[in-house]
């Protein structure tokens, strides 16, 4: 009872009425179906598993209506709600895709946002408190292992102990703002039993902190995380909240943990391959995207490939080396066959992983080259190197990834339109993964008409012959965008997910 203010003095009856209604109230507020799915406020811990096993989370809230459905992408985890309200289990393939996959929780009441889970090849251990004092961490019995972990609060500090051996490499790496999208910029710190820091690394992966520590004896050593907000504020402390998750990967030994970013789909640099020795790729019929990777060898060292194009395009090209863990500052450029510069980007050093867009727009012969700022070289002064053929296209994006809607009134879906590289063809916009019931139909947007940059598409209930009302209906959804001419489709994204998985939910 919000409005409920108790007199100065009150007799027996009184009290006993008052008490009876606040009883109620909160029965209500605790049965009520916002309280009994709170599918809105989902999010999962652990935030991923290993290949082959079974892994159990437990969602925050109460659930007096169970259980509740699952959707995926890629659909290679068994999700399935266990028979204790509020616990899910997520079966694992020994074959599933490592990396990132996508799940969103759904109910007849309620939707979770587009959660994120990561599969991977290693064992992992769910953190628990107290964990907050380097002389009483978390024990970790084994490695390699994954720490699905929380900052829970403001001035909440994570340990977990390891036994090394003198001499023995270990490396810590942290997954939570590039990925996880947690707003948080962490600290990773190495500290022994009296709480001495050894290592300490913030921003070697964006905003998130790894690092490379070689124990200088037997003995017992602690990771130790605190994150700062990742906008920086008046705070004062250390930061956290339920959002505040992370993972932390420990290894140990001589394993490149950061060999996959370069290497994904990418070939190797030949050497030498330099502006009168440039590595020469051939380009494949049909084929849009080539990646490479390579590392400095010598000072000054710059790598070069050419690449000799037979139609026009628009060519992007982007070095990729902060983002993924090298403390290269790359500079990257565009030469004509005689080494003319057409273009260049990173000279600047504000720009880490520079990208230059609509290149190489006509046929001929043109070499790509990729430097350090600096001139400095390694094993660890490591690239990627990406060149993309773009067509133009008409694209689509939304600004959520939720639609809501009712069966009485048209829903509708507005889509925010940019056409790249100049083109001026129609584009056709049409709603994918409707149910019978209802029915959308595609709108189409032409250059200099009202629908050029953004279109509005309505979800309409489909008459029942007996004039009942239209049924309620929920499910996963895609916006197609059709380029006429082009013989490409592409799914609008939302701005929140970066991600084409929408979900409509039409309900009373």
């Amino acid at each position: 009872m919000p409005n409920y203010q108790p007199p100065a003095r009150i007799g027996v009856g009184p009290r006993i009425r008052c008490a009876l209604s606040l009883m109620l109230a909160l029965a209500c507020l605790l049965t009520s179906p916002a309280r009994a799915q709170n599918l809105d406020a989902a999010r999962l811990v652990p935030i991923g598993g290993q290949r082959g096993t079974t892994v159990t989370l437990e969602l925050p809230g109460k659930f007096e209506k169970w259980p509740i459905s699952f959707w995926s992408e890629p659909s290679q985890i068994q999700w399935s709600a266990t028979e204790t309200p509020g616990k899910i289990s997520a079966a694992i393939p020994a074959d599933a895709k490592l990396g990132l996959h996508w799940v969103r929780l759904h109910s007849p009441e309620s939707v979770s946002p587009l959660l994120r889970f990561f599969v991977s090849e290693y064992a992992g251990v769910l953190e628990t408190e107290p964990n907050d004092s380097f002389g009483k961490p978390q024990v970790i019995e084994t490695l390699p292992v994954e720490i699905h972990g929380v900052l829970q609060k403001s001035g909440d500090v994570d340990h977990f102990q390891y036994k090394l051996s003198k001499g023995q490499r270990f490396v810590a790496s942290v997954e939570a703002n590039r990925t996880l999208k947690s707003p948080m910029d962490a600290c990773l710190e190495i500290v022994d039993e009296r709480g001495n820091i050894l290592a300490q690394n913030l921003d070697s992966l964006g905003l998130d902190p790894r690092l490379v520590f070689v124990a200088p004896r037997d003995g017992l050593f602690s990771v130790r995380i605190y994150a700062f907000p990742e906008s920086p504020d008046s705070t004062i402390g250390y930061a956290g909240g339920d959002k505040y998750l992370y993972r932390i990967q420990c290894l140990v030994g001589d394993i490149d943990d950061l060999a996959s970013g370069f290497q994904s789909e990418a070939t190797a640099i030949n050497q030498p391959s330099q502006r009168d020795m440039p590595t020469v790729v051939p380009l494949v019929e049909n084929v849009k995207r080539y990646a490479f990777f390579g590392a400095f060898e010598s000072a000054r060292d710059e790598d070069v490939v050419q690449i000799e194009t037979k139609e026009p395009g628009f060519w992007k090209i982007a070095a990729m080396a902060e983002s993924l863990g090298s403390p290269v500052d790359a500079v990257i450029e565009i030469l004509n066959s005689e080494n003319k510069s057409l273009g260049k980007q990173g000279e600047s050093g504000e720009i880490k992983d520079p990208v230059l867009a609509g290149q190489m727009k006509t046929p001929g012969v043109y070499r790509v080259a990729v430097r350090d700022l600096h001139g400095r070289f390694g094993p660890s002064f490591r690239y990627r190197l990406e060149l993309e053929n773009e067509t133009p296209l008409v694209l689509g994006s939304l600004a959520v990834d939720i639609i809501q809607g009712k069966p009485d009134k048209p829903t509708e879906i507005e889509v925010i339109l940019e056409r790249t590289h100049g083109c001026t063809d129609e584009g056709t916009v049409r709603l994918i993964g409707l149910g019978p019931e209802y029915t959308c139909e595609p709108v189409f947007s032409r250059v200099k008409e009202e629908g050029e940059k953004k279109v509005t598409l309505k979800v309409v209930a489909v008459p029942k012959a007996d004039g009942t009302p239209t049924a309620a209906w929920a499910g996963p959804i895609s916006i197609e965008v059709e380029t006429q001419g082009r013989g490409e489709k592409k799914l609008a994204n939302a701005t929140t997910t970066k991600q084409p998985y929408l979900w409509l939910r039409i309900a009373p």
